[in-house]
């Protein structure tokens, strides 16, 4: 792990990292550290969060990265760009570095291009859903890596078509109260009627698990079958849509993951079904499809 000490009047200087307008959400400005200034001649992205961060939470972001470059078993996923340098402004955290995946493209830029084939988005959720997996098989006695608020826009490709999840300095470790999740989690309400499977904190945050990470999953393929974010219906409405998608010879493992997501059962990863989904039938699964089949037969 590298450590950083930077003048103020330096950072100024720094080249910004473009990003795509889809990205709505990075906590920082966005910086760029050169290869010249690290021994293994890999170009970092500096996430500059200076005052943006009140000290607990930076504190927490701090153990966070020095936990998971400890931690061998996710440093040997290589599907995690982990952040691996601690950079300071006059003894001062300021944020951290991560190494730069070149010529890579945001994954939830892929899964709206009306260029993109459905099977092509299908594909990368499929290896979305792989990473999960392998950060789920991790099983250590008194430490538990969750992703948290997990959405799209943590997963990028890179030039040689491998999915990457990024963002991990505000992952969950188990440690203090968890951040607000203010993507698919704090859209639902649904979740809040099982608290033992989906679990609150004293003030009433969610409390990221397995079971909390495979539902932001399971939104995130739903969104691609469906073009329409259902953390945002209701309870009912996923139901009828499920309904409806069953004559279409959908694998049943992927129906019977989705059902599980309301009820008392253990989520699990439906990943290996998802390539099943018959392709010819996409028209179909569309939300707008459904909503007129279904509902004003």
């Amino acid at each position: 792990m590298y450590v950083r000490n930077l003048k103020l009047r330096n950072i100024h200087k720094l080249e910004e990292l473009s990003l795509d307008s889809q990205v709505f959400n990075t906590e920082a400005l966005m910086l760029v550290l050169h290869h010249k200034s690290f021994p293994d001649g890999v170009t970092r992205v500096f996430k500059y969060m200076d005052m943006q961060e009140i000290p607990d939470v930076m504190e927490k972001k701090e153990f966070t990265v020095k936990k998971l470059n400890e931690l061998k078993e996710y440093l040997a996923i290589r599907n995690l760009v982990i952040p691996d340098t601690l950079v300071y402004v006059d003894d001062e955290l300021v944020g951290f570095a991560l190494p730069l995946i070149p010529n890579h493209q945001n994954i939830d830029k892929l899964l709206q291009d009306d260029d993109v084939s459905f099977e092509q988005k299908l594909s990368y959720v499929k290896q979305m859903g792989d990473v999960i997996q392998k950060v789920q098989d991790v099983h250590l006695d008194d430490f538990r890596f969750q992703f948290g608020d997990l959405n799209e826009y943590n997963f990028i490709l890179n030039h040689k078509g491998t999915v990457k999840a990024i963002d991990l300095d505000s992952s969950y470790l188990g440690i203090g109260e968890p951040q607000e999740m203010i993507y698919y989690l704090l859209r639902n309400t649904s979740i809040r009627t099982l608290p033992e499977k989906y679990p609150v904190s004293i003030r009433f945050n969610l409390i990221p698990n397995d079971n909390t990470d495979l539902f932001c999953y399971h939104m995130i393929l739903l969104k691609v079958l469906a073009k329409e974010d259902f953390s945002c219906l209701p309870m009912q409405v996923h139901y009828d849509y499920l309904d409806y998608i069953k004559k279409f010879g959908l694998p049943s493992e992927l129906i019977e993951s989705l059902e599980n997501l309301y009820s008392k059962k253990e989520n699990y990863n439906p990943k290996d079904a998802i390539l099943g989904i018959p392709l010819h039938h996409e028209e179909k699964l569309d939300y707008k499809t459904f909503e007129k089949e279904y509902y004003h037969k």
